[in-house]
């Protein structure tokens, strides 16, 4: 059974968990817009738009591994205090090129902004799994993604309404949730760390075969999950055509649910372990996507959302939980960061697959969205294949623990 009481004691889960919140915010504020702002504004393609979300997951691809090697290197708070030090000025420079409409630029270094980001977020799960037991460590990252999330529950609101000012203010409002971020990192106490792999070849990566094929169920879920940044935005622009401004109520959504739903949610699956878990989130996530396709309204699309979450609730804290499970003592960070590389792959591919299709067969939301479904679905058939090994992994885990 998972307790949570411990974890809302443990002052480093909750410290991790602000500065998560402080970036949720500006993140919320500004990412339902920008594929929005690269179509409708700069009046790129719309498969250009999904290529340029590409790229910004290929390079935190490449960030994930540094940043996963670092956190076990230099430790947790040195790569938090770096990745959240270094998004104020990413956004402030991006800020700098909407001044004088360098929009080329404004493209490049949005693509490099997944340099903070794929640096802390190896660091923040590494930290969590360090301070807690195994049996608390899924309360852990689900008070982790509560605060997370209730800071994308405000920036999308807050987003909204900067909108209709201007974008530009979007970008400040990121550089400020940088500076309060960085603030929080400062009292993240830093714990001993088991450097291994000395003398080894290639310290960035890591080697395990039940690793790999964990990672290719995540991939399909991260493949599913990536069309909420792109296609979700744009279809509902283009074939619903909501206002842009009401957007900002659909990501609320997102981050309302997790507030609300994470806990409970987590408490009435833990009896059924991690793998039916996983599985039963990866189906929610393949529902919610493919409802979408029937849905012609604001309303419509809020209903759709809170399907998305329970999806979203159900897998990511589980993911977590799984690597921090499997990592050896000493690799932690390095087991994250090889498992958000594949994440970042799924979602360097996902949002080019999703347009993609969307442009290919001309919006038709049937047959785009139960296409797009079929992801979740994959990860399903992936995870059967790696539970028997995760089992007896697991148990030989918990043996060690008693000794």
């Amino acid at each position: 059974m998972i307790s949570f009481s411990g974890d809302i004691k443990n002052k480093q889960v909750i410290i991790v968990s602000l500065s998560s919140m402080m970036r949720s915010i500006g993140m919320g504020a500004s990412w339902p817009f920008m594929a929005i702002f690269l179509s409708l504004y700069i009046h790129l393609a719309i498969y250009i738009v999904g290529l340029v979300f590409t790229l910004l997951s290929l390079m935190s691809m490449f960030f994930s591994i540094l940043g996963g090697y670092l956190a076990d290197l230099k430790g947790r708070k040195f790569t938090l205090f770096l990745g959240s030090i270094s998004s104020i000025f990413i956004y402030l420079s991006i800020a700098a090129t909407f001044i004088y409409k360098l929009y080329p630029l404004t493209i490049i270094l949005f693509i490099f902004s997944s340099f903070s980001g794929s640096l802390i977020y190896p660091s923040a799960t590494a930290l969590i799994a360090d301070v807690t037991s195994i049996d608390k460590r899924e309360g852990g990252y689900s008070i982790y993604r509560i605060l997370s999330n209730i800071g994308w529950a405000i920036g999308p609101l807050m987003g909204s309404l900067i909108y209709s000012h201007g974008i530009i203010y979007i970008f400040y409002a990121l550089a400020i949730a940088g500076v309060f971020e960085t603030i929080i990192v400062m009292f993240v106490k830093e714990h001993n760390i088991i450097k291994t792999g000395k003398g080894n070849k290639n310290p960035f990566f890591v080697y395990d075969k039940l690793l790999f094929i964990f990672s290719i169920a995540t991939f399909f879920i991260i493949l599913l999950s990536s069309q909420f940044s792109v296609s979700l935005p744009l279809y509902s622009e283009l074939v619903i055509r909501i206002n842009i401004s009401d957007l900002g109520y659909i990501y609320a959504i997102n981050g309302l649910v997790v507030v609300l739903g994470q806990y409970p949610l987590i408490k009435i699956f833990s009896k059924f372990g991690d793998i039916n878990t996983f599985i039963a989130g990866a189906l929610f996530y393949a529902l919610g996507y493919f409802i979408i396709a029937f849905s012609y309204n604001l309303y419509g699309l809020m209903f759709d959302m809170v399907i998305i979450t329970v999806g979203e609730n159900l897998t990511t804290p589980t993911i977590n939980t799984v690597i921090s499970k499997m990592a050896p003592a000493g690799k932690t960070g390095r087991y994250m960061g090889f498992n958000s590389m594949f994440n970042s792959i799924g979602r360097a591919f996902g949002p080019s697959i999703g347009t993609y299709i969307m442009y290919t067969f001309r919006y038709n939301g049937l047959i785009t969205w139960s296409l797009i479904a079929i992801f979740g679905i994959f990860s399903v058939f992936v995870i059967l294949i790696f539970s028997n090994s995760y089992k007896v992994s697991n148990t030989y885990a918990k043996t060690d623990e008693k000794l």
